[in-house]
């Protein structure tokens, strides 16, 4: 429908500095139970481009050293392979232990450049082009250095790469850059199965393939590694640094808020000053920490203080309702996870620093790693353009202490703001969903939850029955076809038929009469109307309805 194109420096062959040290940037490491742990070495490469036309210098920079972390020594139970900061909330959530498990050992993990363990640096040359502040992008599970999808750190930017110094960055973070931001993109060890990481236990035990998804503290040190650098070349540190994360990089920043001691700095004050949290991995963690049969986070008013402004971006397609042997209160919904922890936070007293947003038509995969329009999944949701919202939202809450737009749910508990039984405050829909030429839908690819993909609606070229989705034809013990699964219900009447017309789709939802018909006009107001409302709640930039009105006055419609 619509996709944000950002101009880019011409393509061809570019500079690449050659390999230097940058030790001088590394934090100093830190005594735990007698070893020093911290970053060991860093090397560094660099190179000059052009975006927006402005100048930037983007600096790969790898790292090696040491973490400290728990870890359980039995291979075979639930998340043993997560080498974590806090196994209290992990081990608990996952039904592997009580409040006491002997099995949870402390250790230092070992992490290696040479194993893709670095963080990528992109500021703009003339400082008076940086707002002064730093965004984290932060990746989710499943790079492997093991597995052949993550490289050495000096073999990730390719010189010969057609899209320059901005290879690898997606659109999320190239909106960043154009606001002004420092952009910190880390790159850590994350396979769920195994990771890159050696874990020397307290007892000498030596446990391999571990990894560090959940460890915050790693990803700070990377922020911090990145503010020294910020300070060597444009003259100051970065005065807030905020935190954007989607499913495994969105699950340890959760932690950040919910860990106690995690988000402090040497000198008392908060690491991270804020935090996006797009679509936590399987909807966790929870903050809920319990002893001694009790819940005790954010019981006190202390507790809470530590808390930063938080917004969680909830991908309303992605609910995975795969039954699992989890506790019964943690079966495998993820989206029930995701009201579940936005409630708590609410009933805690902490909905002054937390806002929950629900997206509707969009499952867990998005586009926002997609570096161009060309490489996102077709004809998934451009969120790129709610992202740029999310940051200034983020942003003006930090700085200047304004709020945010309330919570956005179809779960009432959430979206019902003053307990009329009306839910006022709905999941939000982007033009594509509120004046739908199509339905989105998930199992786009296979038997997956997270893919989504769109089927139009019948342009009116004869009777056309609702297509299966990627799971295929499911069939019965009896061979007949199982119409409860592996067709897209687009009608939403649970069992398969004919494919709509749009002017069929409209008016069974009430937005034509019986007897109006879908036209331009109609389709331009209703995308006029969703994109002016985006817009006065800050969702969406001026700019974007500008540009979606025009697409509305020009693209084909499926029908006169």
């Amino acid at each position: 429908f619509l996709c944000l194109v950002f101009p880019t420096q011409s393509h061809g062959a570019m500079d690449v500095s050659e390999v230097a040290t940058c030790d001088q940037f590394m934090l100093p490491k830190k005594e735990v139970n007698g070893k020093m742990v911290g970053q060991e070495a860093c090397r560094m490469m660099e190179v000059e481009f052009e975006f927006l036309g402005r100048q930037f210098k983007r600096v790969e920079m790898g790292v090696t050293g040491t973490v400290e972390g728990y870890a359980l020594k039995d291979d075979t139970r639930r998340y043993a392979n997560y080498f974590n900061v806090y196994p209290e909330f992990v081990y608990q959530q996952a039904g592997e232990m009580d409040e006491v498990d002997a099995d949870v050992v402390h250790g230092i993990g070992r992490y290696s450049m040479a194993t893709g363990h670095m963080v990528s640096v992109v500021y703009p040359m003339d400082r008076s082009q940086w707002n002064g502040k730093l965004f984290l992008h932060n990746h989710g599970a499943g790079r492997s250095f093991a597995r052949g999808n993550a490289k050495p750190w000096n073999k990730e930017f390719d010189p010969e790469h057609e899209d320059g110094g901005l290879q690898s960055l997606g659109r999320y973070e190239r909106v960043m850059l154009e606001k002004g931001y420092v952009l910190a993109k880390t790159r850590r060890s994350t396979l769920m199965q195994g990771g890159d990481v050696t874990v020397t236990l307290d007892d000498g035990t030596v446990l391999r393939g571990r990894n560090l998804t959940e460890q915050p503290p790693w990803i700070m040190e990377m922020a911090k590694l990145a503010g020294n650098l910020v300070k060597d070349r444009l003259g100051a540190q970065p005065r807030r640094t905020y935190w954007y994360g989607h499913s495994g990089g969105a699950r340890p920043g959760r932690m950040v808020n919910y860990k106690e001691g995690l988000n402090i700095d040497d000198d008392g004050t908060p690491i991270i000053d804020g935090l996006i949290v797009d679509d936590a991995g399987g909807g966790l963690w929870l903050p809920i920490l319990m002893k001694d049969g009790k819940d005790v986070l954010f019981q006190t008013d202390a507790d809470k203080q530590r808390f930063v402004p938080m917004i969680e971006i909830s991908h309303l397609l992605y609910v995975n309702e795969t039954p699992d042997d989890s506790p019964s209160w943690m079966e495998n919904n993820f989206l029930a996870k995701k009201r579940i922890n936005a409630k708590t936070l609410m009933d805690k007293g902490l909905g002054n620093k937390f806002r929950y947003y629900e997206i509707d038509g969009i499952s867990h995969s998005g586009p926002g790693s997609a570096p161009s329009p060309a490489d996102r999944i077709p004809n998934t949701l451009d969120m790129d353009l709610l992202m740029e919202g999310f940051i200034d939202m983020l942003d003006a809450w930090v700085e200047d202490g304004v709020a945010p737009p309330p919570n956005r749910s179809d779960w009432r508990v959430l979206g019902d703001a003053n307990n009329d039984g009306i839910i006022e405050n709905p999941a939000i829909d982007m033009p594509e969903v509120a004046c739908p030429l199509g339905v989105f839908h998930i199992y786009g690819s296979g038997t997956s939850t997270g893919s989504t993909r769109f089927m139009p609606f019948n342009a009116g070229s004869g009777l056309m029955l609702e297509p299966f989705d990627g799971r295929g034809e499911f069939r019965s013990s009896l061979d007949t076809v199982n119409v409860s699964h592996g067709f897209v219900d687009m009608n939403g009447n649970k069992y398969r038929d004919f494919v709509e017309t749009v002017t069929e789709a409209w008016q069974r939802v009430g937005m034509l009469k019986p007897n109006e018909t879908f036209n331009r006009e109609r389709f331009v107001q209703c995308v006029r109307e969703s994109a002016t409302k985006l817009v006065e709640e800050k969702f969406f930039m001026p700019r974007t309805l500008d540009n979606y009105l025009q697409k509305a006055r020009t693209m084909p419609l499926p029908e006169k």
